[in-house]
């Protein structure tokens, strides 16, 4: 088995539609049959087993059905394409609720089984695709902007920008990193739980500060200062918060 081979296993009631299936996939150099049963419950106790690329699965068989297959194989969370094959058109609708990866209305030849193939493979590359996107925004801490609610209408701000939150009333004070102060007419914990983020640290009963711009933290007068270039702003500081600072051992405290 090479790094490229889809593994397969075939579930059917009958041993001739086994080994006609059987012979067709083996046209294909990249599928191999790793199992096939004429019984669905032992289908269902293989691919947990083995974790095919790709189950064909007859849905009319007796005891347990296919779409039942299907709907353990989903319940399970098993990374197993199904492929239905059927010779009733009529379970088409019912096989939907599972998402199959195709379905296959006997008798059908080798080259329906082309178009399953290269399904598959689109789909294969579309995850990867969308992993390797999901690693880029990880390691690039790309973030989206939130919309908060201003006065007039609305405002849509990237977390990274905020500097300083404050709270008054019933709405909140936002300091961007250009010197700017947004007025916002909500509260600052809604404003928090937008951010969603560990970056920003209750200082006081009224403001969140962000740590990547903390530059100072005056003990005596519990006071701290963020900056970011020309920009600078002072904050007042509980005593609570300076006990957190001076634990975490790694900010300028006078």
């Amino acid at each position: 088995m090479t790094k490229n081979t889809i593994t397969a296993i075939i579930i059917e009631d009958d041993f001739e539609a086994i080994s006609l299936l059987e012979i067709y996939l083996k046209a294909f150099q990249e599928i191999e049959v790793i199992d096939k049963t004429i019984n669905p419950k032992q289908g269902l106790k293989l691919i947990n087993k083995k974790m095919p690329d790709m189950v064909f699965l007859d849905i009319d068989m007796p005891e347990m059905n296919g779409l039942e297959v299907a709907e353990a194989i989903k319940a399970n969370q098993l990374d197993t394409e199904i492929v239905f094959t059927t010779a009733h058109s009529k379970y088409a609708y019912k096989s939907l609720k599972v998402e199959p990866l195709d379905y296959l209305v006997k008798p059908f030849g080798p080259e329906e089984l082309i178009s399953v193939i290269n399904r598959y493979k689109t789909k294969v590359k579309r995850k990867e695709l969308e992993r390797r996107m999901e690693i880029f925004l990880q390691h690039n801490r790309i973030n989206k902007k939130i919309k908060l609610v201003t006065l007039s209408g609305i405002v849509f701000l990237n977390p990274d920008e905020i500097m300083l939150l404050q709270s008054h009333a019933n709405h909140t004070y936002v300091h961007m990193n250009n010197g700017s102060v947004e007025w916002i007419a909500q509260s600052i914990g809604k404003i928090i739980e937008l951010i969603d983020s560990p970056g920003f640290v209750k200082v006081n009963r009224f403001a969140y500060i962000n740590l990547q711009y903390l530059k100072r933290i005056d003990r005596k007068n519990r006071t701290c200062t963020l900056s970011h270039g020309d920009v600078s702003v002072e904050e007042a500081l509980n005593r609570s918060s300076i006990d957190f600072f001076e634990k975490l051992n790694c900010f300028p405290i006078n």
